[in-house]
């Protein structure tokens, strides 16, 4: 089923909230958790931006729903807002004004636990300075360790709401060959070590992954993936065998 067909169901069953911390490794930056999660996060960007992207949306913060279009209706995770005039991120668990729904703060509130417990800053901390990549950088990492469908950023004009779909993700390991676009779409997106959110990427995706010392081989059920990379574990070459 394509994530089209997928919006059309409607499936409105929360699952993110069930998420605990006890489920998900812990790393000690922000960095280190971009590079685990940002892979599976941004190949469900891309395929959300051929459906939704240009479907107007609307936030119920009471309800914890966002609409888009007339009738695709889901329920979604507050993680945070960028203000534009400020260039500063906002916590959605630290917004008082905001009247979100505390069903809607689950997974903004266990980012701050896990903040807590690593000592990341970011995670943390109620406000800081940021832009719209900052936004979209906790919004991936957000999507990733709770496997949601996808997360959505929304310009409301004096800044960018992030939310996440609270609703299953689909299979990602369906679509093994996706790695070829998404895997160099995301680096230049993001400043990443690339052997490293490479491999996490080919995990979550089942692949089997070995290492020397200039290259990463993923093995899948359909196709072996082999990237090269420099001293700096900087992707150089991508490539696939069948």
């Amino acid at each position: 089923m394509g994530i089209f067909d997928f919006l059309k169901k409607r499936n409105s069953e929360p699952v993110a909230h069930k998420v605990f911390l006890q489920d998900v490794e812990n790393f000690s930056s922000l960095q280190e958790l971009l590079e685990r999660y940002s892979g599976v996060a941004f190949e469900k960007q891309l395929a959300m931006s051929n459906t939704i992207a240009n479907l107007d949306w609307n936030v119920d913060m009471s309800a914890g729903t966002a609409t888009f279009g007339e009738d695709l209706t889901f329920p979604i995770q507050m993680l945070g807002s960028v203000s534009h005039k400020s260039d500063t991120w906002l916590w959605a668990w630290a917004n008082t004004q905001a009247q979100i729904s505390s069903n809607s703060l689950s997974q903004a509130n266990q980012m701050k636990e896990y903040g807590i417990k690593n000592n990341i800053f970011e995670l943390k901390e109620a406000k800081m300075s940021a832009t719209d990549h900052e936004g979209h950088i906790m919004a991936s990492i957000a999507s990733g360790m709770f496997k949601n469908r996808f997360y959505y950023a929304g310009n409301f004009g004096a800044g960018t709401a992030f939310f996440t779909i609270d609703v299953i993700e689909e299979d990602l390991k369906e679509r093994p060959e996706a790695v070829l676009t998404v895997f160099p779409q995301l680096i230049m997106a993001f400043e990443l070590n690339h052997r490293k959110a490479l491999s996490f990427y080919l995990k979550d995706k089942g692949f089997t992954v070995s290492e020397s010392n200039d290259r990463l081989t993923g093995v899948s059920a359909k196709l072996t993936v082999t990237a090269h990379f420099d001293e700096r574990n900087r992707m150089t070459n991508l490539e696939t065998t069948l």
